[in-house]
């Protein structure tokens, strides 16, 4: 048997399908291929270069838009020449559905324009904007799917419920932060653009997907927050009500009185230029603690101060330390006293009493 043979009968093998062509047709059919392959990326390159040109001055958004209806086009075409080339299926089948592709993402656009225009543009609340964003791509794609599908749709979509209930059991986390994410949109704790903080980690919200929520910290790091783990922990919105109001701990020790402190303290919120006048900053005795009164340096920052919160926080803490140095007032360290019922009495034994015990 020639190698020729021993391709066609691997080629029947793997291909049951396949026509009965010999090898040297099909290696035909596949440069012909090639070549349609190279005419049609020919094509779409200098149709993306055109509408490039023509879409320039409508940004980058409408030019991406454009650039993947070509390439919708593109594989549609592709895998119909490959049919009828191949002699595989309905090449007007396959061109058919790519029509139908092709007009559900036209309707895609059109719904993503009417967001913008109608939603984004009147400032209508950036968590509501990503909720109907996602509730709309939903209703195109089971519209698609019906569309594509036609008659049938149920089989499909029975299929697709034993399939979804296996992958269901396969990704819970995935599911568990679907759903959360949901809520979170739905619920809206916060806004895009907020200052939160979830647990220790403090950002500002840039942005909430069906999985994470997105927050830029101060140190400028994108944080992929799982949508679980941020709807079942707390969330303190730091940007809900304007100016934030901060607190720094400061212990003096017991014997200063509050008369004496409280004026070093508020000359250091006084001097210090990041914090609002009005309200006016104050001092309050917050604790008698075991080594220390407590006491908190409370004062007013404005929203766009929320993102120097950490800076602010230690300024005030450096501020306190000199002033309170410079008055020569001390900030104890802990310490603890041990009362005894009854007076202690030391027992000295002599240097011969010693070394008989030892004995």
């Amino acid at each position: 048997m020639s190698v020729l043979d021993y391709l066609q009968d691997a080629l029947s093998a793997l291909f049951p399908a396949l026509p009965e062509l010999r090898v040297e047709e099909l290696l035909g059919r596949g440069i012909a291929l090639l070549l349609y392959a190279l005419l049609l990326y020919l094509l779409r390159v200098v149709l993306r270069k055109l509408s490039d040109l023509a879409f320039n001055r409508f940004g980058s958004r409408v030019r991406r838009a454009v650039a993947w209806l070509w390439n919708l086009l593109f594989w549609t075409a592709l895998f119909a020449g490959a049919a009828a080339i191949f002699r595989l299926g309905k090449p007007e089948a396959i061109l058919l559905v790519g029509l139908k592709l092709t007009v559900a993402y036209l309707v895609w656009l059109l719904a993503e324009a009417a967001i913008e225009v109608y939603l984004v543009r009147r400032g209508v609340d950036a968590n509501l904007v990503v909720l109907t964003r996602y509730l709309v791509l939903v209703l195109v794609l089971v519209w698609t799917a019906y569309m594509v599908a036609g008659r049938e749709i149920a089989p499909l979509i029975g299929a697709l419920g034993v399939a979804g209930l296996a992958v269901s059991l396969a990704a819970q986390d995935t599911f568990s932060n679907f759903i959360a994410g949901v809520v979170l949109l739905a619920d809206r704790p916060f806004r895009i653009g907020d200052w939160i903080r979830v647990g220790d980690k403090l950002g500002r919200v840039e942005g909430i997907t069906l999985r994470t929520t997105r927050i830029r910290t101060p140190d400028n790091e994108l944080l992929a927050l799982p949508n679980a783990k941020v709807a079942g922990d707390e969330i303190q919105n730091l940007s809900a009500g304007g100016p934030l109001r901060i607190h720094v701990p400061v212990g003096v020790a017991y014997r200063y009185d509050p008369a004496e402190v409280r004026p070093v303290l508020e000359a250091v919120l006084t001097d210090h230029p990041g914090l609002l006048k009005n309200p006016p900053p104050e001092v309050w005795v917050r604790e008698l603690a075991d080594s220390s009164v407590n006491y908190e340096l409370v004062a007013w920052i404005p929203e766009d101060a929320i993102p120097r919160l950490p800076r602010i926080t230690s300024e005030l803490i450096e501020g306190a330390k000199r002033a309170l140095d410079a008055a020569g007032i001390e900030i104890p360290f802990p310490q603890r006293t041990l009362w005894f019922a009854e007076p202690l009495r030391i027992v000295q034994e002599s240097a011969s009493q010693s070394e008989s015990t030892k004995e």
